[in-house]
């Protein structure tokens, strides 16, 4: 499993979750986008962040789950109960993808924060 990028909370400024590639992750992200298999379908995106929902509290979360009306990525966290308490989207899905702010930008900004039940 390839790490392809790192996680930072910046809940400092607006409580987002801001997703960062070092140069040589930018590369590696790069050619996956590059290779026609991946491009920047939510294929490619699950391979860039299969890593870090692996070795981290961060999880995919389904719209519905938290009464979401929208296809953007969801992260979150679960507490013990298996409940939703905080949740991040890329909302510029429908433009671009996050890897291409990754690429190009070195960082991925996912909008969010605490959900309320």
């Amino acid at each position: 499993m390839e790490k392809y990028c790192s996680a930072t909370y910046d809940l400092n400024t607006d409580g987002s979750l801001i997703l960062k590639a070092s140069e040589s992750e930018r590369n590696a992200i790069r050619e996956l986008m590059d290779d026609p298999r991946f491009g920047t379908s939510t294929r490619a995106e699950s391979e860039v962040l299969e890593w870090l929902l692996a070795n981290s509290e961060l999880e995919y979360i389904a719209p519905e789950e938290i009464g979401a009306l929208t296809d953007a990525p969801i992260m979150g966290i679960r507490n013990a109960e298996g409940e939703v308490t905080s949740a991040w989207g890329f909302m510029d899905y429908a433009v671009r993808s996050f890897l291409t702010d990754l690429v190009e930008d070195g960082r991925a900004v996912f909008i969010g924060g605490t959900v309320t039940t």
